[in-house]
């Protein structure tokens, strides 16, 4: 009898710590969900004072990207040149982290930092429009913009590594009468990525960072418009994918460097 009576009071002691434990969570959250109220409501207010309206729709909560080292991979580069110049191709190294990739129609380049071109190509294309697609679609690109009259111009387009854009790695495509001449790009594979550590710097703190250096340089905007954090390709020694907050204003698009803050315009 006295077992039993030991064992329900084990069990009401276990239920009481197990509702002190989720009151606690639960104030704990509503603290969090106070404080980021509190933050966002600074900011805002900040803005107001420096004369610069920041659009309701700006998710200031939203989290930073994870810094990322890649590795090359020299498969990718084949498969992207053979589709290039029509075929399969063949590499050489040509020294210094470059390789050329040939083909019957022509030698297209790729370096270690992930950027590749090619001129003097002959690949003679009977539908551009679905060749770009197509290209963009097996190798990750996405916003393909066509400048096309009568067969020639260029086709430009943008990697996305997992739904993010990566700034400085695109392709463009050039076309002359239906034969595509040139291109000139960069491109990133993800296979065996490793994160890294630091570089994670909050939303609002990036948007701090830019109000100190919209009065410190005399940038003329007046609103910011979108706020989005996205990749930039950093190819000298390890290549790597860096975190930066993209501010979109009502003149122009600047970047805020999640490690070091720094703030740019591309």
């Amino acid at each position: 009898m006295e077992t039993c009576r030991l064992k329900n009071i084990a069990i009401l002691i276990l239920l009481l710590l197990n509702a002190v434990l989720l009151l606690l969570l639960g104030h704990q959250h509503l603290q969090a969900r106070h404080s980021a109220r509190e933050a966002d409501g600074q900011l805002r207010a900040l803005y107001a004072a420096g004369q610069l309206a920041l659009d309701d729709s700006v998710d200031l909560r939203q989290q930073p990207l994870t810094p990322l080292t890649l590795v090359r991979r020299e498969e990718t580069e084949q498969a992207i040149a053979a589709c290039l110049l029509g075929g399969s191709a063949v590499s050489a190294s040509q020294g210094g982290g470059i390789y050329s990739y040939a083909g019957d129609c022509g030698t297209i380049q790729f370096r270690a930092g992930g950027s590749f071109d090619g001129s003097r190509l002959t690949l003679a294309v009977d539908d551009i429009t679905e060749f770009a697609r197509q290209f963009c679609r097996q190798f990750g690109y996405e916003n393909a913009v066509f400048q096309i009259k009568e067969r020639s111009g260029t086709v430009t387009a943008v990697q996305q590594v997992q739904g993010v854009p990566v700034a400085g790695c695109g392709v463009t495509l050039r076309f002359d009468r239906g034969v595509l001449t040139a291109v000139s790009g960069a491109h990133v594979s993800l296979e065996d990525a490793s994160p890294e550590a630091g570089g994670r710097m909050s939303c609002i703190t990036a948007l701090v960072r830019f109000l100190d250096h919209r009065a410190a340089a005399g940038i003329v905007c007046s609103e910011v418009t979108g706020v989005s954090c996205v990749y930039e390709l950093q190819g000298g020694g390890a290549l790597r994918l860096l975190p930066k907050w993209q501010v979109e204003t009502d003149t122009y698009t600047y970047f805020v460097d999640c490690a070091t803050g720094e703030v740019s315009r591309h």
